[in-house]
């Protein structure tokens, strides 16, 4: 023990969103247009839920349950689990969904979509930079909703058990 290295600990906490740069975010997708609504449905997915880029990416049209607003999402280690998600979130996929009906690759298992067919994570990445410079906010990522779903469940009362389960 003499010869380790005590553990590294951060002095800054985890950068978070405020609610003032969450509420520029959402108001960066107003429109009606197709991207409007995808990236309305893949910013609130993420706020809700803390899914990591990955795991949003990997979602298929049948993950999503509406009538449920539950999400089966597929984590590290390829272990499964169920989020829920609120209100909003469900009504901006719902809305998201209708107007993916009518994409030329609407017939594909792929939640997420762009002009050429499935949208990657890299996708999810530049979706989140896009929306995040055009709300003024540079320095946005998307690791940084995970981040803000852990510090909005726990100064709401949510415990660390139920957080690790859902946030997997």
């Amino acid at each position: 023990m003499a010869k380790l290295k005590p553990p590294i600990v951060p002095e800054e906490p985890p950068a978070i969103l405020t609610d003032d740069e969450i509420r520029r975010l959402l108001s960066a997708c107003a429109g009606q247009a197709f991207a409007d609504r995808r990236d309305l449905a893949i910013l609130r997915l993420l706020l809700d839920t803390g899914m990591r880029r990955a795991e949003l990416a990997a979602l298929k049209v049948a993950d999503v349950d509406l009538t449920d607003a539950t999400a089966l999402v597929v984590g590290k280690g390829r272990r499964p689990r169920i989020v829920p998600f609120g209100r909003k979130t469900a009504q901006a996929l719902d809305r998201y969904l209708r107007v993916r009906s009518l994409h030329t690759q609407a017939d594909g298992d792929a939640l997420w979509l762009r002009r050429a067919g499935r949208m990657t994570d890299s996708g999810i990445y530049q979706v989140v930079k896009t929306r995040g410079a055009l709300a003024g906010i540079p320095k946005v990522f998307t690791h940084q909703f995970r981040h803000t779903f852990a510090h909005l469940w726990q100064i709401n009362g949510g415990n660390e058990s139920d957080l690790m389960r859902l946030a997997g």
